[in-house]
């Protein structure tokens, strides 16, 4: 009966039948801040959510702000700090954030890819002009990761090395370094600065897409198996219905208002409502990597 009390009021307030949805649940909070995952530089990621952010401001009825961290540890520690409410994490930084309820969140909704897809794949990039082909190649150069909180750009290379490959990339590699985002991984690869990195085949085609990197200037030379969609995050103290308003905009946002998908990018298709047990596959890892660094 709870839940059917909160549904009939979410759907009342997206279709315009309560004007103010603060009004109408007084715990609600005045304003909501939500964390975005620093993939690129900070202006791109806030002109990619920037539409999504208003609609959801809307649906709500009370302001939704965005909040950029310099690396994905800042998004996860600002949920913890209630320095936000919200938050778009990659697998791994969810896990971080969720295990032993550090951040006290849960998943609401779960990117959907625009082919319908809610998984996406990590990959090792060069230089199209580079004499490395495959991983095999790839000993005794300069390699980039992307952060240590990211999932396609650190946990499931870093997984692969030391699993399949048997060898630690601390020792494997001339130079290890952590760009700090996909595009800087991308872009320093594109720009020779380093030989090989780690990111993920959306953001390398977005970028290629939109002119960032010279369309045949980078080379794929290995892809991992499918890894689960980023999810976007509450916290566990927020009052239930707003919890529950905010994922029935997101889920339902697509329809109601395609055009606040505009700038996010032409992979992201939709949200979808998460499940927690889609994550189960990068927790075992995220804890297998953490094994076999430390033996090593």
């Amino acid at each position: 009966m709870q839940r059917w009390r909160l549904t009939l009021f979410v759907v009342l307030t997206l279709i315009g039948l309560v004007p103010a949805a603060r009004a109408a649940d007084p715990s609600w909070p005045r304003e909501m801040t939500f964390a975005l995952l620093s993939t690129e530089n900070a202006a791109e990621i806030t002109r990619r959510w920037g539409p999504i952010l208003a609609q959801l401001e809307k649906d709500l009825g009370i302001p939704v702000k965005a909040f950029m961290a310099t690396d994905y540890r800042g998004s996860i520690e600002a949920l913890r700090f209630k320095k936000a409410d919200l938050g778009h994490l990659g697998p791994k930084s969810y896990v971080e954030a969720s295990t032993n309820n550090y951040a006290n969140v849960e998943p609401l909704a779960q990117l959907q890819l625009a082919n319908g897809s809610l998984g996406y794949r990590s990959c090792l990039i060069v230089h199209a002009d580079s004499d490395m082909f495959g991983p095999e190649d790839i000993a005794g150069k300069t390699f980039a990761f992307n952060d240590p909180n990211s999932t396609s750009g650190y946990l499931v290379p870093s997984t692969f090395f030391m699993t399949e490959m048997g060898v630690d990339p601390r020792k494997h590699f001339a130079k290890v370094t952590f760009s700090g985002s996909h595009e800087a991984s991308i872009l320093a690869v594109a720009n020779k600065k380093v030989d090989v990195a780690a990111t993920n085949l959306p953001d390398l085609q977005q970028l290629t897409r939109e002119n960032k990197v010279p369309r045949g200037g980078l080379r794929v030379i290995w892809v991992s198996r499918l890894i689960p969609n980023d999810p976007v995050v509450a916290r566990k103290d927020l009052p239930a219905s707003l919890r529950l308003a905010v994922q029935e905009s997101l889920v339902t946002m697509k329809a109601r208002h395609p055009d606040a998908f505009k700038e996010i990018g032409a992979w992201v298709g939709n949200f979808v409502k998460a499940d927690e047990a889609k994550y189960q596959v990068v927790r075992e890892m995220n804890e297998a990597a953490k094994k076999l660094a430390a033996q090593k």
